[in-house]
């Protein structure tokens, strides 16, 4: 009688498919603890190399508006670009990051309502303070008036369009807080030949989102250089806000004033 042979694992053919066996549950979650405790460890560090670059982006474009200054000032007798917030009879330094005037609409209300019937040279969009610079062609790129860390309002996507308008409404900041081209306490003109001695710009300090850095701001000096600043308590006494009343502004007047005067 014959006997048919019993097939056992040694005998069987290979059948040209591979089997492989896959994750367990427990392989598969020591996996995703991994990956999420090492992703935990990287983004702070990539977080703290994209800030140190914006830093440095930041520092350049201040270092390019203190080229550009520097060629408005020789051939203007070293004087700097006038901030007409400052000739006002209440000096506002909380606006010496505006780098045009816009038409507003307390100005249209004097004719009726109507801004097509106020006069010529009150509907004209002036460029002011550092706006100088991009109306004489200086500093022709809407760019360079803004940091590349800055997440509030006034940014430059949200601003590019005002700069080539014939007129604006309302009035357009950059992110960089301008000195002035006098002292709004003593009336002394500032210029050039005070070198160093001068800080021409830093970092929006108007409110706490101009304050875009947060740890600290670039300072742009008379002579050119720029040099990072470490800076925590500014920012903390800063508001949320633009200053809502004379108390507010006096403070911040306060706050401005010590920053450029190097305190």
């Amino acid at each position: 009688m014959n006997q048919v042979p019993i097939k056992t694992l040694s005998n069987r053919r290979p059948t040209g498919r591979c089997y492989r066996r896959g994750f367990s549950l427990l392989e598969l979650i020591t996996v995703m603890s991994i990956t999420s405790l090492l992703a935990g460890l990287l983004l702070p560090a990539l977080s703290s190399v994209r800030e140190n670059a914006h830093r440095v982006l930041c520092g350049s474009n201040q270092r390019q508006l203190g080229q550009a200054i520097t060629m408005y000032s020789n051939s203007r007798r070293y004087q700097i670009p006038i901030a007409s917030v400052l000739d006002g009879e209440v000096p506002d330094p909380s606006l010496l990051s505006r780098v045009r005037t816009g038409v507003r609409y307390h100005d249209a209300k004097v004719a009726g309502g109507n801004p097509d019937r106020v006069p010529r040279p009150l509907q004209d969009s002036s460029f002011d303070g550092l706006g100088r610079l991009y109306r004489w062609h200086y500093c022709g790129e809407p760019e360079t008036y803004y940091c590349p860390s800055h997440e509030g309002e006034h940014s430059v996507e949200e601003c590019q369009d005002m700069w080539k308008a014939e007129r604006i409404n309302e009035d357009l900041h950059g992110n960089y807080h301008y000195t002035g081209h006098k002292d709004w306490r003593t009336g002394k003109r500032k210029t050039l030949l005070q070198g160093e001695k001068l800080i021409l710009i830093t970092d929006g300090l108007r409110t706490k989102s101009d304050y875009s850095h947060g740890v600290g701001y670039n300072v742009l000096r008379g002579d050119g250089s720029v040099a990072w600043k470490d800076d925590v308590i500014t920012r903390a006494k800063l508001t949320a806000l633009p200053p809502m009343s004379i108390d507010d502004l006096r403070d911040l007047d306060d706050l401005i004033y010590d920053v450029f005067s190097g305190q």
